[in-house]
């Protein structure tokens, strides 16, 4: 059974993760939004979901360090293993003629982020209410000031709004569906030959979360669709941060914050700022990233799931 659980995800993963692609594609043809734009709120909060789901039980449970480690760990596996495995496969360029404002967003809440955390005292709820109005405006922003027209062309087809909408829920509930046999599939082959439930947390349920992120980028960019494959990581950063974190304020609070003494590690912090500063050189500086970025990420995101699993 787990075999079959295992190909039947794979096989879902890519037919939904082509789906949401050309869904997305199509949405922004339809609407006349940049697809990087699309890629970057409605992409990327879709293949997100499941981890607000995750913080969201985790900070009422009481478990706000859960939530945390959700949060920080999304980002970095999604730059490090979704962005390097992307990479490995095909050649990724930065979007074409996209304004800087959202790498100043995700910068700037990265940091916002850090501060609250080492200080959770001031951590209030509305503080998290905050970050979530923040998110709000910074959907607004993107989508008002994006120019289609300056953004390099997709592939265009024409289909109508209504057959757009179904391919694109289709393809953001295949993914999540997809991961899920996937994860369980695994882990149930990791028990069959003896593999410790540590490894199997830090090592398949990690990977397992960001397979959404993965397939999405992966076949976007397999589809020379730079933007949705670019746009879903970075967005899927600032929704983890601005999004995520909010809601883990606002149920949590700063009093249960400070409950959790050990709630950041430099094991945590240097791999989380260094996946923010990667993706701000990645646009500033224009760099290409080739097969030979994209093994040093994922050998970085297996070597940190080591160290962490080491100590």
């Amino acid at each position: 059974m787990m075999w079959i659980y295992i190909i039947l995800g794979l096989l879902i993963l890519v037919s939904s993760g082509d789906f949401l692609v050309r869904g997305a594609v199509s949405l922004s043809n339809i609407f006349k939004i940049s697809p990087y734009i699309i890629a970057g709120t409605l992409v990327a909060f879709g293949t997100s979901a499941p981890e607000l789901f995750v913080s969201g039980i985790a900070s009422y449970s009481g478990n706000p360090g859960a939530a945390v480690g959700n949060i920080l760990g999304s980002n970095i596996a999604n730059v490090f293993l979704a962005l390097g495995i992307t990479a490995i496969i095909v050649v990724i360029s930065p979007p074409k003629n996209t304004f800087q404002f959202d790498i100043k967003v995700l910068l700037g809440s990265s940091i916002i982020f850090l501060i609250l955390l080492f200080n959770r005292s001031i951590a209030y709820w509305w503080v998290g209410l905050i970050l979530i109005f923040c998110l709000f405006l910074y959907i607004f922003y993107i989508i008002k000031f994006s120019d289609y027209n300056s953004i390099e062309e997709s592939n265009k087809e024409n289909i109508s709004l209504a057959k757009t909408l179904t391919i694109f829920v289709l393809g953001l509930i295949g993914v999540s569906l997809g991961a899920k046999l996937f994860t369980v599939g695994s882990i149930d082959l990791a028990r069959y030959f003896g593999i410790r439930e540590t490894i199997i947390g830090l090592g398949i349920l990690a990977f397992g979360t960001s397979l959404p992120e993965v397939a999405t980028s992966i076949i976007a960019a397999i589809k020379k669709e730079n933007n949705i494959a670019v746009g879903n990581i970075v967005g899927s950063n600032i929704f983890n941060i601005l999004g995520i974190g909010g809601v883990t304020i606002v149920i949590s609070g700063n009093e249960a914050l400070k409950s959790f003494p050990n709630l950041l590690t430099i094991s945590d912090i240097i791999p989380f700022m260094l996946s923010t500063i990667i993706l701000v050189a990645f646009y500033k500086y224009r760099y290409v990233l080739g097969r030979v970025y994209g093994v040093l990420f994922v050998t970085f995101y297996l070597l940190w799931i080591l160290y962490i699993f080491l100590n």
